[in-house]
């Protein structure tokens, strides 16, 4: 027999495993004991089993929402699969992930989600870091046609081009996305791989049901890619025999004709490939796969559901820091102290690498980013193309792999261009896969105050990220927090994001020569006081303390809070501070609804709402956008006296508030005469 046939025969054995796996889950879906969807890939298996019957098990492989075929394909655990598809504790994702986050690392398939291309830019950073290896590792993300409408997949093609990442695409066109079809939403005029081909890779067609035609294709797309050959787009046409989502047909409801189906039944790929080898499975072949089949189904029924318990694994284990020493300190700014943190975190770990739109230009992100990329090499410190959504997905992907990336976003504006990957991906990964995996990556963002910024470039999102569970949101106020909790993120073995004032960029502080670690998610008293807590955050910090130092006139002792975490927040530090002041004033920097401050003060009348004196209260911007003229903004940005006069009613003082020198001396867009635009 020669090696080709033998080959030939292998690949039909797998899409016919497939096939019948696939069948089954159909048969038995409607005793509603799978309580999941389920996305079928019969009639496309040979797309499936050739492109991975091409790689190593060291290659890695991602999918979407169909991604049964792949992961079996790739060598996945059947068992694990069926688990998981039925929400049992042993499942491949413990039953959290379903059907549509499927799995295995053992065989390298890496994991699959069902945001429609989100997997793509993810796969393109695992493709970063198989470059970084330099082992001959190749990646392979599997798209359908649907998914090439998606901004983030151009994005990423872009990027993989740019970089010559050793990644293939693998497009699987069954010319429908759910249920519309291809001539409705892509011109008729152009192929999707020609599309593709306009980013620069390189574009292969191979017949979507002709499994021999994709392996052989597929076996020297990789074979080149391996020694540093362009990303490939391989463009598959094929045909789903089922419903978009579950074990039906849907030929009958009118969005596809019978005849369309029975053509491309027709072309079935096992029948293709039994003609092909002149091969067929013979019962003893077929009743050990039966037999496998109906074992994994068995088990899966049998096995337990998980308890509440395994819902504690929202995040990677925290780390423990000693207390910092003050040792060696001198006073550098704030924009100096997260520009250090990097720096020292480059240097100690070769895995840490940073990258941002303007981190190597000659102004370095307001300093923050000067010199890295000449000091640490361009391989590890670069500029980005415009395309915040995918190269935060390029940063996951890094981070799932081994790596710890630094993305960093001149204001947070822009980085809500990027939302999907950051809400559904990078908080949602290590949990959603059961903990296998975690995602050790800092994204910086910029809050860009005042001097005409204006609506979207002067937002202050922190409450939004707080709310999602997986992301840890931190604020630091001073230089000495700036570099101890950057260096703690950095070292975080979860999704850090790390908002940073513009206006605290300049703040100088005594700042500690070595690298040492803040610990995330703890507040600090930066001054004790005996009749209100003011809760600063960030930038407000500054002026709760100035407010405190006015309070004193009127023979009120202020005790300030600076948060410095959002998430996690240090209830505990909150919660004793007011216990000994009976009063609290929260001071944010952001919309008043549903904000940080709205949570402090829910949290206080929850815990100590007999113990308080008076009401607890909150102070932020007023609700609309920020303004450019700096004729508005005097109603906009609070300040210290605000807080004083807060202050004051709050405790029912009959004395006359007298407004502070700075009041009148410095506009409100502007912390200091010292602080210029225009950006």
């Amino acid at each position: 027999m020669s090696s080709s046939l033998k080959q030939g025969m292998q690949l039909l054995r797998a899409m016919t495993r497939i096939r019948m796996v696939e069948e089954e889950i159909a048969r038995r879906y409607p005793e509603q004991e799978m309580r999941c969807p389920v996305h079928l890939s019969i009639g496309q298996e040979a797309a499936a089993v050739g492109i991975c019957a091409a790689l190593k098990d060291t290659d890695w492989t991602f999918s979407g929402h169909r991604n049964h075929a792949h992961y079996l394909a790739k060598g996945g655990d059947l068992k694990a699969m069926l688990a998981e598809i039925y929400g049992k504790a042993t499942g491949c994702c413990g039953g959290k992930g379903g059907s549509m986050h499927l799995t295995d690392r053992a065989c390298g398939f890496i994991g699959a989600t069902p945001i429609v291309g989100s997997t793509v830019p993810i796969a393109v950073g695992a493709a970063l870091t198989a470059q970084r290896e330099g082992k001959g590792r190749v990646v392979v993300v599997f798209l359908g046609d649907g998914a090439m409408e998606a901004g983030v997949v151009h994005e990423s093609l872009n990027f993989a081009a740019l970089k010559s990442l050793p990644i293939l695409f693998a497009c699987e066109n069954n010319l429908y996305s759910v249920y519309s079809p291809l001539g409705v939403r892509q011109p008729s005029n152009r192929t999707i791989g020609q599309v593709a081909a306009g980013h620069g890779v390189e574009v292969i067609y191979a017949d979507g049901n002709n499994v021999d035609d994709i392996y052989g294709k597929a076996r020297d797309a990789v074979e080149k890619l391996r020694v540093g050959g362009m990303p490939v787009f391989m463009e598959m046409p094929t045909y789903r025999w089922r419903e978009h989502c579950g074990p039906g047909y849907d030929n009958n409801i009118g969005y596809r004709s019978e005849q369309e189906f029975l053509d491309w039944k027709e072309n079935d790929p096992l029948r293709i490939q039994a003609k092909n080898t002149g091969f067929s499975l013979d019962s003893k072949e077929i009743s050990d796969i039966t037999l496998e089949i109906n074992s994994g189904f068995e088990q899966a029924l049998i096995a337990n559901f998980p308890d509440a318990a395994a819902t504690g694994n929202v995040y990677a284990q925290a780390k423990r820091y000693d207390p910092p020493s003050n040792a060696g300190s001198r006073e550098i700014s704030y924009a100096e102290a997260l520009l250090e943190a990097q720096d020292q975190c480059l240097g100690q770990d070769l895995t840490t690498y940073l990258m941002g739109l303007g981190v190597p230009d000659p102004k370095g992100i307001f300093g923050t980013t000067l010199g890295l990329q000449e000091k640490h090499g361009k391989q590890r410190v670069f500029d980005i193309p415009l395309a915040e959504n995918a190269l935060t997905g390029v940063a996951i992907g890094t981070a799932i792999t081994g790596l710890r990336p630094i993305l960093t976003h001149q204001r947070v504006d822009f980085a809500l261009v990027s939302i999907d990957q950051v809400v559904n991906q990078a908080a949602k990964w290590h949990y959603m896969f059961n903990g296998t995996m975690s995602v050790p990556m800092v994204i910086r963002m910029i809050i860009g105050r005042g001097w005409g910024q204006g609506p979207q470039h002067s937002q202050s999102l922190h409450a939004w990220f707080g709310h999602i569970p997986g992301l840890k949101v931190i604020m630091p106020t001073t230089a000495f927090d700036a570099k101890g909790m950057l260096i703690s993120a950095i070292e975080d073995d979860n999704p850090v994001l790390c908002l940073e004032h513009r206006w605290l960029y300049n703040v100088k502080d005594l700042v500690p020569t070595d690298a040492y670690r803040v610990p995330l998610g703890k507040a600090r008293v930066v001054r004790m006081g005996t009749d209100v807590t003011l809760v600063g955050i960030s930038y407000m910090t500054l002026e709760c303390l100035k407010a405190a130092d006015e309070l004193q006139a009127y023979g009120i002792h202020a005790e300030v809070v600076d948060l410095r975490s959002i998430r996690p927040i240090d209830d505990e530090l909150l919660i004793e501070s007011v216990n000994r002041t009976k009063r609290l004033l929260v001071v944010d920097h952001a919309d008043p609804f549903c904000g940080v401050a709205s949570e402090i003060v829910s949290l206080i009348a929850e815990k100590l709402f007999s113990q308080l004196i008076s009401a607890p209260e909150k102070l932020a911007l007023p609700s609309y956008p920020a303004p450019t003229s700096h004729s508005l903004a005097d109603d906009y940005y609070p300040i210290s006296d605000d807080i004083v006069k807060r202050v004051l009613a709050q405790m029912k003082s009959s004395a006359e508030f007298v407004p502070s020198f700075q009041s009148s001396t410095r506009r409100r867009d502007q912390p200091n005469r010292d602080f210029q635009g225009p950006f």
